[in-house]
């Protein structure tokens, strides 16, 4: 388990990355929270509301002239966000962790393959 300190800068590091290139963000929370000790559920909600803040202030920051398909993607973004909480709920830690851990795989492999194959 990481000090507080550490976690923190572990957490503003996510943060800055997230500002750079965005892919992978919510990944390197959810484990970062579920190393600190939280569960897979509390590590689902801290994400989704980091991301919800970020994608806020993104919103207010670049949103004038108005932007519709910001608009649509909020709403996509919320609805999606409330499905995983209500799904999250009724299946295992250890489906939660399988998953977690297939996407994570499948997300590296296709990052590999771009690279590889541009």
């Amino acid at each position: 388990m990481a000090s507080p300190k550490k976690s923190l800068s572990i957490l503003f590091g996510i943060s800055v990355y997230d500002g750079m290139f965005g892919p992978g963000q919510a990944t390197m929370l959810m484990y970062t929270f579920l190393r600190n000790g939280a569960t897979y559920l509390q590590s689902l909600a801290f994400t989704r509301f980091q991301t919800f803040i970020s994608c806020t202030a993104a919103f207010i920051t670049y949103s004038w002239p108005v932007n519709w398909i910001a608009i649509y993607y909020t709403f996509g973004s919320l609805i999606g966000s409330r499905l995983a909480m209500n799904v999250a709920q009724k299946i295992s830690t250890g489906q939660l962790r399988f998953i977690l851990h297939s996407v994570t795989i499948a997300l590296s492999i296709q990052l590999v393959i771009r690279v590889a194959f541009p």
